[in-house]
């Protein structure tokens, strides 16, 4: 049976979708997506988890259907969302888990909220991105210029990269489907660029 998907709205009016699966009394998990993704990311995820975690996956502000604010797209925003997400559901602290781009936020998090942070996963998630020039091209390319919508293509084929094994072709329509909902997404200095030669 799939979770139910609730919201919260932030004191900053901005509302994050989420869903929570576990024990009420486990260990907090707090599951992060990165760039064009949403909570669907880590729907297969609470399957495989010990009972004894309390997991929150959280649609981040400008994807899904988190609300799109005009201006705060850099990691401390995130971060700060991701306080007054703790905040609003009575979460103490959580073990934060960062997946690609969300990683930025989770090691961002663990650095500002030491008290709060339980522990730190970080799955696919780069420390930097001076060394990827690929992904680079890809942001001046193509993410830092969406369009509304999305090209489908474009996101399943973004979406059947970041996969570590084969999902089905609905789990992927899901995907795909959800992400185009996504153009407001913008990274306003945290890419960290290489030097001009």
């Amino acid at each position: 049976m799939a979770p139910v998907i609730k919201s919260v709205e932030l004191p900053n009016q901005v509302k994050l979708p989420y869903v929570e699966q576990g024990d009420a009394s486990g260990v907090p998990l707090l599951l992060l997506h990165g760039l064009a993704d949403s909570l669907r990311s880590f729907e297969l995820v609470p399957l495989h988890l010990p009972q004894s975690t309390h997991a929150y996956a959280l649609t981040q502000r400008g994807h899904g259907d988190a609300s799109r604010p005009a201006a705060g797209y850099r990691t401390h925003d995130f971060v700060a969302d991701l306080v007054a997400f703790m905040d609003a559901l009575h979460i103490e602290a959580a073990v934060v888990a960062g997946g690609s781009s969300g990683g930025f936020v989770a090691r961002r998090f663990a650095l500002d909220h030491p008290e709060r942070t339980l522990g730190l996963v970080l799955i696919g998630s780069p420390l930097t991105l001076r060394d990827k020039p690929d992904v680079l091209e890809m942001w001046d390319s193509t993410l830092s210029k969406p369009t509304d919508p999305i090209d489908p293509g474009l996101v399943r084929d973004f979406q059947q990269s970041m996969l570590a094994r084969r999902a089905s072709r609905a789990f992927l329509e899901m995907l795909v489907q959800e992400n185009p909902e996504g153009p407001g997404i913008r990274v306003e200095g945290d890419v960290q660029r290489p030097p001009r030669r």
